[in-house]
């Protein structure tokens, strides 16, 4: 770990000092993977180094390196073809310099609070400028291929109840309907933005949209995602809404981001991700299951609906669960089954994972 931190430094120094041939690869394709330090973009630097790419990370510290660094060597995987530069989403500083020499971006970054704002549009300048700024510096450089992580949060919020309706990489959500969240907003805009953007550019766009990310901690960083596991092992979470929600693996979206770099048929589609639907009283019977000890902490009870209707007339954070509540929204995965060749693991095995590294990392 040691010898992977003290590389970092000296390629954090060049590159803080403009320094000419950062992280060169020799004939490797580099990769572009902005926000680094997230929990799915660990993942998929993670299986790029593996599969044998140069990989150059945007952070906004080196700290956040560090971490990244320590992780993936905590997976026994090399850091030496990884590097970093330092950014910002709401900054133009830095962009160039991030997407020189790479033929492929990963644009994972994305703001994901922990609580949302009451502001639907408050994460939107980062999340929309941030996609921009990537494109147009990527446009610019010459990069091959853009993909975008977005999320089914810009699928199927704000169409209502229909009753069989499948969604599909065709639908975008309504970022006007009355109950949408601010994360659903920020993820519908910025993508809509990217795909405005590329058009009449030579760079090609894929976006990956997948459902409640779940799996394994690389490092002890707990993403948002997560947080729902970790609350649920915590006790904190007795009595549940009666939502159910698409389950996707990490490892699963890691993998799907990395087809859809070079698959040639994947350029300008959008590709939902999901193992399956579970309610959040599945996901407590599965941690219960698995992990006996924890059996006792898991919800007990489902919340009436009109319980969080009525809160939801005081609360906007109720209110941006409703469209949440009943059963899950049915996806449409067969276009990363067949042009990805993704084969999802179950949710249960996310749920595990989730859970288990929790456990392992002594964090619940």
């Amino acid at each position: 770990m040691f010898a992977g931190v003290a590389r970092l430094t000296g390629a954090w120094r060049r590159i803080q000092t403009g320094t000419e041939g950062i992280g060169m690869a020799g004939d490797m394709d580099r990769v572009l993977v902005t926000g680094a330090s997230g929990f799915i973009a660990r993942h998929i630097v993670l299986d790029l180094l593996r599969e044998g790419y140069a990989v150059r990370g945007t952070v906004r510290s080196q700290d956040a390196a560090a971490d990244v660094v320590a992780a993936v060597e905590g997976q026994g995987v090399s850091t030496e073809h990884l590097d970093f530069v330092p950014t910002d989403l709401t900054r133009d500083e830095g962009w160039d310099a991030a997407v020189a020499g790479c033929r492929f971006v990963i644009h994972a970054a994305s703001p994901f609070p922990a609580s949302l704002p009451k502001d639907r549009f408050a994460l939107v300048p980062a999340a929309r400028g941030g996609a921009l700024r990537v494109v147009e510096a990527a446009a610019r450089a010459g990069v091959e291929r853009l993909v975008m992580t977005s999320s089914v949060a810009a699928v199927y919020y704000g169409h209502g109840p229909a009753e069989g309706r499948v969604f599909s990489e065709r639908d975008f959500s309504d970022v006007d309907a009355p109950a949408i969240s601010a994360y659903a907003v920020s993820k519908t805009l910025a993508e809509q933005a990217a795909w405005e953007a590329v058009a009449g550019t030579g760079l090609q766009l894929v976006a990956i949209n997948p459902a409640l990310v779940l799996g394994p901690l690389i490092g002890g960083s707990v993403g948002t995602s997560a947080r729902i596991v970790q609350t649920m092992m915590r006790g904190w979470m007795p009595v549940v809404p009666d939502m159910a929600f698409g389950i996707v693996d990490v490892r699963d979206v890691a993998l799907a981001h990395r087809r859809a770099m070079t698959v040639p048929d994947a350029a300008g589609r959008r590709f939902i991700l999901s193992g399956g639907s579970r309610s959040l009283r599945q996901i407590g019977e599965a941690i219960g299951h698995d992990f006996p000890r924890y059996r006792r902490k898991m919800p007990r009870a489902t919340l009436p609906d009109l319980i969080l209707r009525v809160a939801a007339l005081a609360s906007s954070s109720a209110g941006q669960m409703l469209p949440e509540l009943g059963p899950a929204k049915q996806l449409d995965m067969e276009p990363a089954r067949k042009c990805l060749g993704v084969v999802f693991l179950p949710p249960e095995t996310a749920i595990h994972a989730t859970a288990a590294s929790l456990i392992g990392h002594g964090l619940c």
